[in-house]
């Protein structure tokens, strides 16, 4: 009795650690070894359940790659401002009354 209890709490923690582990994108031997643990189960988590594909914040290409994004963002937002000025004053050309001075200075 004890024997079958304790495969029963098995073959739930790891339909449980399977579940989790699918939902974070994680790979490796545990999620292996989970999916054995919880056969059958798990065959249908597998069909049901939609993997992340997220990389961990710790990584050092996910921060890089957040910090691009982050930079193309703000010059999007450079760029779509700068189109808002010219496009309100057109008498102005490209650059900022800063610009066109210094332009003028060096000229």
């Amino acid at each position: 009795m004890l024997q079958e209890l304790l495969a029963g709490l098995v073959w739930i923690t790891a339909n449980v650690a399977y579940g989790a582990m699918v939902r974070k994108g994680q790979r490796g031997l545990r999620r292996f070894a989970a999916f054995c643990l919880g056969w059958p189960f798990t065959l249908v988590s597998f069909f049901v359940i939609k993997p992340t594909r997220r990389v961990p914040e710790t990584d050092a290409r996910y921060a890089l790659q957040t910090e691009l994004e982050e930079e193309r963002d703000l010059l999007l937002e450079i760029r779509r401002d700068r189109a808002r000025r010219i496009s309100q004053h057109p008498s102005s050309e490209d650059g900022t009354p800063e610009e066109d001075r210094i332009l003028e200075e060096q000229g």
